[in-house]
């Protein structure tokens, strides 16, 4: 495998693809194929899959090695180590074990490029481009999740992706040394990883930037997308961190000049929908008040429903004073939070405390503890949308500048 090309290069180059068109397929099956591996073996059945794969990739490196006479201490040691890091990755994604199995799809589709890009690549340049094709691949991957139910997208899955198809190739040029690739970087091969290395960005950029605001702009320009104005789940959404003393710490979608504006102008109406809705019918609530139809209702809504919820939760079979208190702490702080940014808006849902209430609750909560605000907890607060954009020109432009340098060694 590593001491020639394959035989046909559309063949390897069909491989890649039919690859990624695996991966791909198995995204709107992935949650009913997790639900029946759970049922019929444990979760956990999944992370011990990519233990297992990888120590038989192991053993077969190795082997392959002895068979060409050219194993030796060095290169044992970077396999070994190699499959320790994926092993001790893996391993770290044990509460949601599926997760790991990123490595076995990224990893395949690494050797996979690398095959296929030693038709016209034969220097260490090969080992970034292949590595640049799987983290390519896998934004679109997390781009397709996103538009499918029950999918979610993720920059640390984009990450996993990435690492997964890097990691490989670690393998193969400190383990497996293939004889077929030798020397420095050539032009051609820095220029082909700057060509790839821009269209992930490109397309990581047009990910960063699909917030609530454009995807209501592109919904409402083409009908045929409105099932993502159902979402809940965001690809990415930038706000406001906001630090109050005597309250703590929250997030919100608003500057605290919009929140006030909005809270005076739409008041009396978010006040009303929100007195007509019950705790039984939170989850149909923010599935039709989401993000991108009415980020202002949502984010009220679901600090209602955290108060509400810990405030109730505080008389169910207490578990000690101190189990109490935290959970009035929580339920005291959340109204504070409305009462100081939404205060129309609770009036008029009739949601408000009466001030026995509050006063009680003031005594009973810890004062001097920390709080911040599971709401909105992932919204990005500090870097907004012009610093992706501001980082993402930076990056083209320096991958530009790379390509044109290389392109004139060539001509010399």
């Amino acid at each position: 495998m590593f001491e020639r090309s394959p035989a046909r290069e559309w063949v390897s180059w069909l491989l890649v693809a039919a690859w990624s068109l695996v991966i791909f397929a198995t995204i709107p099956l992935a949650r009913a194929i997790q639900r029946s591996v759970r049922e019929a073996f444990g979760e956990q059945v999944f992370l011990y899959l990519v233990l297992v794969t990888t120590l038989a990739a192991l053993l077969v490196a190795l082997r392959y090695l002895r068979g060409l006479g050219s194993i030796s201490l060095v290169r044992t040691a970077w396999l070994v180590g190699v499959a320790a890091v994926c092993a001790g990755y893996a391993f770290s994604l044990r509460r949601a074990p599926s997760e790991a199995v990123h490595f076995l799809q990224y990893g395949v589709l690494g050797l996979l490029a690398f095959r296929a890009l030693t038709h016209r690549l034969r220097d260490p340049g090969i080992y970034l481009a292949a590595a640049l094709i799987g983290g390519t691949v896998g934004i679109l991957d997390e781009a397709i999740q996103w538009l499918t139910p029950e999918r979610i997208w993720g920059l640390r899955d984009i990450w996993l992706n990435f690492f997964a198809a890097s990691l490989i190739q670690v393998g193969i040029a400190a383990g497996i040394r293939p004889p077929l690739i030798a020397g420095t970087p050539t032009p051609r091969s820095i220029r082909l990883s700057c060509r790839i290395a821009a269209l992930a960005t490109l397309l990581l950029l047009a990910s960063l930037l699909n917030t609530p605001l454009r995807i209501a702009w592109y919904v409402e320009r083409i009908p045929a997308l409105g099932f993502l104005l159902e979402r809940s789940d965001m690809m990415l959404e930038y706000g406001n961190l906001y630090e109050v003393p005597g309250i703590g710490s929250f997030r919100s979608r608003f500057s605290p000049a919009e929140l006030e504006r909005i809270d005076a102008e739409r008041g009396v109406e978010a006040g009303r929908i929100l007195a007509g809705s019950s705790e039984a019918d939170y989850e149909s609530f923010i599935a039709r008040y989401t993000p991108i139809s009415d980020p202002f209702l949502h984010e009220v809504r679901v600090h209602l429903f955290r108060r509400d919820r810990y405030l109730t939760a505080a008389g169910w079979k207490p578990e000690g004073e101190h189990w109490v208190r935290r959970h009035l702490t929580v339920g005291y702080r959340e109204n504070r939070i409305l009462e100081s940014f939404f205060p129309n808006t609770l009036r008029h849902s009739g949601g408000e405390l009466t001030p026995e209430r509050r006063a009680n609750l003031a005594q009973q909560q810890y004062p001097e503890e920390p709080y911040e605000s599971k709401v909105s907890q992932n919204l990005l607060t500090r870097i907004g949308e012009r610093h992706v954009v501001a980082g993402a020109g930076a990056t083209l432009l320096a991958l530009l500048g790379i390509h044109v340098a290389a392109g004139r060694r060539m001509r010399r």
